[in-house]
């Protein structure tokens, strides 16, 4: 919600129905009875869309505010109504809009995939299928496939789905996807076509297309994408595999790698903005099992009072579960990489002056 366009409009009179009174309302305060007079849910939407200068500026004048009468009420809506329908506005669809509006939504990773599914038509490949499957699933189905074939179906399962068939697969076929996957590269379009008709069979989806368009394969981006979304326990042992066979590709797969202790590479301004998406449960969980030198990093982006109660907080905590705390640390992280994503944040890359993720 924009105050500005109100605020500009100096201390307009309202008009109170039935009498000849008038209340002289400044634009804040016109902003304010707006935002009151809606559900809080509806509310709560603007509210979220404001800056936060803009927050501290309407929670001063609501704060101020009594019971305002009805009819000031009413036209202080009609008047918005007034000025909206009055604002000329430029309707523009096209690929760019929709991929700039994809973006700000859900940021540029899955904004690109949602526009490469909107753009190869309604489809219902052996990929989609499976990503529809139970993790579990999956893995048993993949169970009696060549590692080769079992690496070059998951590179093409969404992430966060292809992350968790690999861990339920067993040890060794872990090892070899993981490595597999860490040396291929983008794959050229045909290669995946014997195999794509064997799915096809296999999961009894006649009739269903195939893209023909270029497919993408793994690399050391890929496979540490994948281990980021992974339990600690697996990723680290796979990485130890990683490195007893081939050294050099394991480091590049852990350059690639966004880890929690990573968070330490951002400048306090993201670091305040990431603070803001997490809850104080799951801070207190993931902070439990961080080092000295990451919890300053969160207490000196808090408020001395937030910092003092995080600190008892977690003085007064008792034993947690390690899976427990993984799985809030990878909540932060995933709230980490799609603001980066969004570009709400600047993450500096492991010895390097690139931006990584």
């Amino acid at each position: 919600m924009d105050t500005q366009a109100w605020d500009n409009s100096g201390g307009d009179s309202v008009s109170r129905r039935g009498t000849s009174a008038k209340m002289r309302l400044s634009g804040k305060e016109k902003a304010g009875i707006f935002l009151l007079s809606l559900p809080d849910e509806d509310a709560k939407k603007l509210m979220e869309g404001m800056q936060e200068n803009e927050l501290r500026e309407i929670s001063r004048v609501i704060s101020r505010m009594g019971v305002m009468p009805p009819d000031a009420v009413q036209a202080v809506r009609q008047e918005f109504l007034d000025k909206f329908e009055l604002k000329m506005f430029d309707v523009r669809g096209g690929q760019n809009r929709v991929r700039d509006l994809l973006t700000k939504t859900l940021g540029k990773e899955r904004a690109r995939q949602l526009l490469k599914e909107v753009q190869t038509g309604p489809k219902s490949t052996p990929w989609e299928v499976m990503n529809g499957m139970e993790p579990a699933l999956v893995a048993t189905f993949l169970a009696a496939e060549h590692p080769q074939s079992v690496t070059l179906i998951i590179s093409q399962l969404q992430q966060e789905h292809a992350a968790q068939v690999i861990d339920h697969l067993n040890t060794e076929m872990q090892q070899q996807v993981v490595y597999r996957m860490a040396r291929m590269n983008t794959l050229p379009p045909g290669a995946l076509e014997d195999i794509e008709a064997s799915l096809l069979t296999e999961l009894n989806a006649l009739g269903v297309a195939r893209s023909g368009r270029q497919q993408e394969g793994g690399g050391t981006k890929k496979v540490a994408e994948l281990l980021n979304l992974m339990s600690r326990e697996v990723s680290d042992k796979l990485l130890a595999y990683l490195d007893e066979e081939d050294n050099p590709l394991a480091e590049s797969v852990r350059k690639e790698m966004f880890l929690f202790e990573d968070l330490l590479l951002m400048d306090d301004r993201s670091f305040q903005t990431l603070l803001r998406e997490i809850s104080n449960d799951e801070l207190l969980t993931a902070m439990k099992g961080a080092d000295d030198r990451l919890r300053e990093k969160f207490f000196q982006n808090m408020s001395e009072r937030a910092a003092e109660m995080l600190r008892e907080d977690l003085e007064l905590l008792g034993p947690v579960k390690v899976v427990d705390v993984e799985s809030a640390q990878q909540s932060i992280l995933k709230a980490a990489r799609r603001l980066e994503a969004e570009g709400s944040i600047v993450i500096m890359g492991k010895g390097s002056d690139d931006m990584v993720m």
